[in-house]
């Protein structure tokens, strides 16, 4: 059996601090990356003509909305209540969230890798990660707030990151593999049943499955269980990443992501990964395992850890 480890009070105080911001912040930072430039009437020969300023290569850009109507004057309003108040919050609220990724940093709570952060924030920013759930070892960073525990260093350690689609039917693919390409190399995506890999060169980057890719091999009754298990909605977690950014994380339902690992458990690390899941869920998590899901566990006293009566 795995000994959770809590979190520290300044570790939870700092991811605590985030939430309380996040739900102002959060929209903030979407509305801001949608949008550049400004927005004004400009009074041409004594007209006003409601006017759209962009930036282009370098040079500033101006285009005409209209003339001033009840129409424009509504375009107007509704760019100061979005995107002229979501710089605002963000002014309000910069300097506190930089604050707060240095504390998180002093106190060893800031500890998702940068590499795997950039392609997660370019699919945050897409909405692409309410299309997929995180899994392998990054999934556990979102369920350190809600269970203030902290992964174990071994069980979070990634070289890629994988997902759980629950279909790949219109999964956009293609944006998805846009944003594993952060330094313009090249990438290549294969598409094999259950299973999405996209490459650069010979490196993995990201692995993208699909429920069947777990139930395959399973007898039908322990299947069923899974499969309803994959249709709990997932969780957000906010987290704090080595290069000081604070970043909102989709990750399966911690029990879901339990019973997935252990259907792994012949690999060290998913065994791992399953054995503080599973513990984490039982002592830490609001939400427990049904009976269902519990049936397919057992504790295995002589080991101090989890076996499965029917995964294998």
């Amino acid at each position: 059996m795995s000994e959770l480890v809590a979190l520290t009070d300044g570790q939870a105080q700092q991811l605590q601090r985030l939430a309380d911001v996040w739900p102002d912040y959060r929209p903030a930072l979407k509305i801001d990356a949608a949008t550049s430039g400004g927005m004004a009437f400009r009074r041409v020969d004594g007209i006003d003509y409601l006017t759209r300023y962009t930036q282009e290569d370098g040079k500033k850009r101006a285009r005409s909305l209209g003339r001033r109507s009840p129409e424009t004057e509504a375009i107007l309003k509704n760019f100061e209540q979005t995107t002229l108040r979501a710089r605002q919050v963000l002014r309000e609220h910069r300097s506190d969230v930089n604050l707060f990724c240095r504390l998180a940093k002093a106190h060893n709570v800031a500890r998702l890798p940068g590499p795997l952060a950039e392609p997660l924030e370019w699919l945050w920013y897409l909405d692409l990660d309410r299309r997929m759930s995180l899994f392998g070892g990054t999934a556990l960073f979102a369920y350190e707030a809600n269970s203030v525990t902290l992964a174990p260093a071994s069980a979070i350690r990634d070289d890629h990151l994988q997902f759980v689609a629950p279909t790949f039917e219109g999964l956009p693919l293609t944006e998805i593999e846009e944003a594993f390409d952060q330094n313009d190399a090249g990438t290549s995506l294969t598409l094999d049943d259950h299973r999405v890999l996209i490459r650069s060169g010979d490196r993995i980057l990201c692995e993208i499955l699909e429920p069947g890719f777990f139930l395959a091999d399973l007898d039908e009754d322990t299947a069923e269980i899974l499969s309803e298990a994959f249709e709990l909605p997932p969780v957000r977690g906010l987290v704090f990443t080595r290069d000081s950014r604070a970043l909102e994380l989709t990750a399966l339902d911690p029990r879901t992501y339990a019973l997935a690992a252990f259907s792994r458990r012949e690999e060290p690390i998913w065994a791992d990964r399953a054995e503080f899941a599973i513990e984490m869920v039982t002592e830490r998590w609001p939400e427990k395992f049904d009976d269902h899901q519990l049936d397919l566990l057992d504790q295995d006293p002589d080991g101090g850890g989890y076996r499965s009566r029917r995964f294998y």
